[in-house]
Parts: C-alpha cells; structure tokens; sequence
C-alpha cells in the first residue's frame, strides 16, 4: 500500500499511496448487517492500561511487500507497510489523539512550540535521554540535516514531497544541541506535519546517503550495525523471503516495551486470510473482501474491529500518455464510471457503509467537506460520447471510438494478486465500453507496480487504482499530488499552474475557516484537471485477535502507534 500510508505521518509527504485492497464480490454471511457510518469511531483498537498488559511474546503481521527502500521520503518507497514498520524505530516529536488534534511526543519531545508569528518560529526541545541505539544523542543536527534533504533546493535528494520544508528558512541550533529552532520564510500551518518522523543526519547528510544509505536496512554510520531510536530495533532482515524481525532496543528510554518480538512477512493478498486463519499472523486489514470477512470469523480467538478512515480511493490518469493528454478525454472517462457502483462493489462485502468521494482534498464529514466531483463529472454515458465527439472521436460500429485511424485504448495498469484491484478494473472496463473506451487490463507483479510502472519518471500506464491515506493536514499534504507537474507524487503528470499560488494562499492562511475557502478553491481546480478521479472513502475493517490489545484499525493514531504499548492482556 502506497501512503500515498503516511495518515501516516512519518514523512516530509503527510499523505500516502496505498495499494488497492484485496478480493471484493461475493458475500459476508447473513449474521452481519451493514455498519452505520455513525456508528464508527476514530480508533477503533481495543485499548489497555500497561498494568494489565503480558510482558512477552510475539506479533507478527502482513505487509505486500518488503521496504524497496527504508528511506521512505525516497522515490521508490513510501508505502503504507513502509510508514507502519518505520514507526517501530523512527523517532517523531509529535503524536496524534483519537481525534486527530496533534502533541508532543513525550518520548522525544519535552515541547514543541509555535514561539513567533513573525517571522513564523517553532521551538522544539527534545527529550534529554533520547538517543539513536548506536549511543549517539538524537538532536539539531539530525533535523537540520532532515531539512536540508526535504526543502527541494537540491534536486540531487529527489525527495517524494517538499511539503512544508520548502517553507523553512533554516534549522538553527537553540541553547544548547537539544534545542532546535526553526524559522520560515513563508508563513505554513500545518508546520507540525514534518515533525512525525526524523532520520539520523548520517542516513540523509548527502544525496547519496539519501537514496543508498538505508536501500538495505535502517544502518548506523557504520553502515553495517542496525540503528533504531525507537523502543525496538531489526534483528533480522530476510530480504528475498521478505521477512523483516525486530527486538527490544536495549538503548530505549522510555517504557519497556511489552513484546520480545514484532515480525513483518510478506503475504500475497490472496494468501493472507486463510494463514490468519492459521494463527499465523495476528492481525490484519480485511481489505474490502468479504472471503476475508467470512474467514477472519472462522478463527475462534478472533474479532472484528472497525474505525473511520482516511484511506481515499481512486482512479489516477496518465495525462501524459497518448490516450489521456486531452483533458476532455480524461473528463470523459470519468463521467463513464458509476462510482457508486465501484464503490458499492468494494465497501458492501464488509458491510461497511458506501459513500462515494467528490472532494479529493477533503473527506465526508470533514468541515470542508463539499461535492465538487459529480458537478463535472457525474456519471453520464451520454455526456461522456459527446466529449469524446467534441475532441474529435468518433465511435466505431464495434463500440469503441478512435480518430485519426487509432482507437481509444486504454492500458489499464494493475498489481497482481490483489482481486479488489481486478474487480475495479474490470467494472471500469465494462461500464466505459459503453462510452467508446477500449480497457486494456495489464496485470503486474506486485513489487513492481510502485517501482517499474506507477512511477513520476515511468508512468507506465494508461489509468491504475490505487488509494491515498490522507492526514490529519489535508492541504498541505496534497500539494505535491498535484502540483507541480512534476512533483514527486504526481503521477498523472499534469497539474494547473494556478495551483502554485493557491496553494501558497492556504497553506499561509492561519484562519481555519478562510484556510476552508481557499482548500475548495484548490479542489475545484484539481477536479476540473481530472487526472484523479475519486471513487469512496474507505472506513477500516480488521481481523484481529481477540486479547491483542493498543493496535489494530485507526483513523489518526495509526501513525502514532505506542508500540511498547502493545501487546496481549494478561
């Protein structure tokens, strides 16, 4: 899952690719009635005091694939598995409550402070005790290097996204090496959003660093001896089988953790509900299946946890490619998809409820929260022809449309193993056929889809279904989405050069509700772009096992996970 799996927010990105979930269809048995979308709750783990929690033991939990990378601010990396295993060793001043509001991270933060208004000035005075497992003592310099990696002023680093850094003056030294200072140079709200995770300033001090330093595994500046500056460190790393174990770091300050050990291995989609069924994961995200559904019950130490989401699904354009360089044809495309149908093919099999998305800067329920996707491309078989026939194609006696001796052919890219995906696709290719679209469906390996073919230098593909997890920042964490062209999660290629400035308006608009109007502003422009085309939020539904206690499905503290927390009730 791509954050595109920052809400996590352990990067300089605040938003996150997330792969498409896995087997949708069929049904999840006449016990279950459809969840009320009222009814779900930010976090929906079941939570335990430390006191009634077991010392030892081991969790072990699924992820699609191992790290590419474990510089997740790199270009190859970035999933929701990569943001959720770095959050087991990456320090973050900041944390996230159940209701998104952000804090100090006591662990590594004793406070993080706004001190000025101008020019805009944040204090952070980090924890006296914390340090990298190495002995070297976490401070200025590490967050300086952080910036200097992050702010885009050295094309060399090629960082997924600038957000916010790209504002910051500089990194400064305060009292003494625990006192960091930074000043803006350009007013950003959503400032706190950069503070979720730092890398140690060997692992970024240079470009090479950056991109080759941790390929392999988080490294001290050895670069052979494991690092960690949070309550647990690798002990192993299986890199061909995909299995990457961690222990208790003995240098951890804080709380002993409660686990001995945390194991992430690598499971095909398909694969995944019947070995938790076999006790051999212990928890996972059911992914819209209602196979999984049925066979997360079939395990009798089992339980169906559900929360809120900020995962946003979608279909993402190749404005770029031949097929889809017109934006009228990309409009068209899109009024020939009943998202409501889509969306209903996925969220139905889990009983969870169906809405469809029209913002994509916002969520329903969000304030701000508005429909603007359906005023430009609300399903229409027939306003979609007539696009196509204003942009000069014609459609053919077999269905399809084409112009200039070329039929409209559309490469639909997707990962394998994974039937949400295969289900989307070929819904998609039924109902555009029925506007002229030729669908193409082209199966991948699932470890190269964000590596070989959705990629901002390869864009190999036509159209492709993947989600982004937002964040509790939702307008600074999209620009790079959309704006620029070639911004470092912009797949579609193709953005709106208004965007530049508007973004520069909300991100520096410290009035929450004036902030709101110029967020719409922005996503009436990026729907009219139409290079993303939102399909439905997707609330979170997880097997897990029942004494399994501080993790599991969450809204916003799923990026603040206390996982020496973590554990099994006594």
């Amino acid at each position: 899952m791509r954050i595109k799996s920052t809400a996590v927010l352990a990067t300089a990105a605040a938003a996150a690719l997330v792969l498409a979930g896995c087997s949708g269809g069929g049904t999840a048995g006449e016990s279950s009635s459809a969840v009320a979308q009222s009814s779900l709750k930010s976090t929906g783990w079941t939570t335990a005091d430390r006191s009634s929690i077991k010392d030892g033991g081991s969790l072990t939990l699924p992820i699609d694939s191992a790290p590419a990378n474990f510089q997740i601010n790199n270009l190859d990396s970035g999933t929701v598995d990569d943001q959720t295993i770095a959050g087991v060793y990456l320090p973050g001043f900041i944390q996230f409550k159940e209701n998104g509001d952000w804090e100090a991270n006591p662990d590594y933060a004793e406070s993080v402070k706004l001190t000025k208004d101008s020019p805009q000035t944040v204090e952070i005075k980090i924890n006296p005790k914390a340090v990298w497992s190495d002995g070297t003592p976490i401070t200025e310099k590490d967050v300086e290097a952080n910036w200097k990696a992050l702010n885009g002023t050295n094309p060399a680093f090629a960082p997924l996204a600038t957000n916010v850094w790209e504002d910051v003056d500089s990194v400064t030294q305060g009292s003494d090496e625990r006192d960091v200072v930074i000043t803006f140079k350009k007013v950003n709200a959503d400032w706190p959003s950069v503070l979720g995770g730092i890398y140690p300033y060997w692992a970024v001090d240079t470009p090479d660093h950056f991109n080759k330093a941790w390929a392999k595994g988080p490294y001290a500046a050895d670069g052979t001896t494991y690092v960690s500056g949070g309550p647990y460190i690798v002990k192993s790393f299986d890199a061909n089988g995909g299995v990457l174990t961690f222990e208790k770091n003995p240098k951890w300050w804080g709380d002993t953790p409660k686990l001995d050990t945390i194991v992430f291995k690598t499971v095909s989609r398909d694969s995944v509900a019947q070995a938790y069924a076999n006790k051999e994961f212990d928890a996972f995200n059911l992914n819209g299946s209602a196979d999984n559904f049925k066979t997360a019950n079939s395990r009798s130490d089992s339980k169906i946890e559900r929360s809120l989401g900020t995962t946003q699904r979608q279909i993402t354009l190749n404005g770029t490619s031949e097929v889809f360089k017109d934006k009228s044809v990309r409009q068209a495309f899109a009024q020939a998809m009943n998202r409501q149908v889509l969306a209903q093919a996925i969220l139905s099999p889990v009983k969870s409820p169906v809405t469809v998305l029209n913002n994509l800067i916002y969520l329903p329920g969000q304030k701000g929260y508005q429909d603007d996707a359906s005023k430009v491309y609300g399903y229409s078989t027939d306003s979609a022809k007539k696009k196509l026939e204003d942009a000069g194609w014609k459609i053919g006696s077999n269905g399809y449309a084409s112009k200039g001796g070329k039929e409209l052919d559309v490469r639909f890219v997707i990962p394998s193993d994974n039937q949400n995906s295969a289900n989307i696709a070929q819904l998609v290719q039924q109902q555009t056929k029925l506007a002229g679209f030729k669908v193409t469906i082209d199966t991948v390996p699932t470890d190269d889809f964000f590596t070989k073919y959705v990629t901002t230098t390869t864009r190999d593909f036509d159209a492709t279904y993947f989600a982004w997890q937002g964040t509790p920042f939702p307008v600074s964490s999209t620009k790079s989405i959309y704006y620029p062209a070639d911004a470092g999660q912009n797949y579609t290629g193709v953005t709106d050069e208004s965007l530049g400035k508007l973004w520069d308006t909300a991100n520096a608009e410290l009035n929450a509700n004036d902030r709101i109007k110029d967020a719409q502003k922005i996503d009436k422009v990026i729907v009219g772009v139409a290079g993303t085309i939102p399909l439905f939020p997707e609330p979170y539904a997880w097997g897990v096992r029942k004494d399994l206690v501080n993790y599991g499905p969450a809204q916003f503290q799923q990026s603040s996970v206390k996982w020496q927390d973590v554990g099994y009730t006594k």
